[in-house]
């Protein structure tokens, strides 16, 4: 049994939103790692950030099945708290990871939740689910401590810019610029002490396949075109799109490391 704490925030202001976002992940969640290349490839990057001396005290947004978690239990944190919006995520975490008794993870939106202060706060391919980026890390900054840390990574407007074009569709997601993050990380409190962003190209077998995988990472648009719009959307897909190793998709990745200074 585990000894640390685990606490579900149930939040009577969740919207519908919210709750398509959690069943979309729980739906998929024993199966993500599977199909998240992308994504662990963004947290091996984004554990460079991470400075060389452990802070005490560490909050993950967003640790989904511990991509990320992973690579923040290699060093010696006195205590960590997890949070993630979908509580099957979580359950494929705690199978996964061996967890320290000082651990806490706390189930809900963060957008909403309290959470206790912090020495460094930290989310891997999480923020672009925020409907307000700027209010909350607003708030998150508040949780953290006097040169305490924000080391987060998020996905940029050119990602599956071609799916969108194709597809008439407008991402779930929301997709900011390098500028515009830099300004609400500013605009929040923080001082920005790096950012770096890179066009990452990933290849699938047909335009299905992709699809497919979009769905399996509870990422795909909640809203699609009929069966006669989809097939269409596949052949021109396939058409526009396809190389020798596949058809491709674009991905923006940005990374953010910032410091709150009092």
């Amino acid at each position: 049994f585990p000894t640390y704490r685990y606490i579900m925030v149930i939040q009577k202001n969740t919207n519908c939103l919210d709750s398509i976002i959690a069943s979309n992940f729980s739906k998929y969640a024993r199966g993500y790692d599977r199909h998240a290349r992308l994504q662990k490839m963004m947290a091996e990057r984004l554990a460079s950030f991470l400075p060389k001396e452990t802070p005490n005290q560490v909050l993950e947004i967003g640790c989904g099945t511990g991509l990320f978690t992973k690579h923040l239990l290699a060093h010696q944190i006195e205590k960590i708290i997890l949070n993630d919006i979908s509580d099957e995520m979580v359950k494929c975490l705690q199978i996964k990871l061996s967890l320290p008794r000082s651990s806490t993870i706390m189930v809900g939106n963060a957008e909403v939740m309290p959470f206790q202060a912090v020495d460094m706060i930290t989310a891997n391919a999480v923020f672009q689910w925020f409907k307000a980026p700027g209010e909350t890390l607003r708030l998150l900054n508040s949780y953290v401590n006097p040169e305490g840390k924000l080391i987060f990574s998020t996905f940029g407007p050119a990602t599956l810019a071609e799916f969108r074009k194709t597809a008439s569709i407008e991402s779930p997601a929301l997709l900011l610029s390098l500028n515009t993050w830099k300004k609400l990380i500013k605009g929040a409190g923080f001082t920005l002490k790096s950012s770096t962003s890179d066009i990452h190209k990933s290849f699938y077998p047909s335009t299905l396949s992709l699809l497919k995988n979009l769905q399996q990472l509870g990422a795909a648009p909640n809203r699609m075109t009929s069966s006669g719009g989809l097939r269409h959307l596949i052949r021109e897909y396939d058409e526009n799109f396809s190389t020798k190793q596949g058809v491709y998709a674009t991905w923006e990745l940005f990374y953010f490391s910032a410091i709150n200074k009092p």
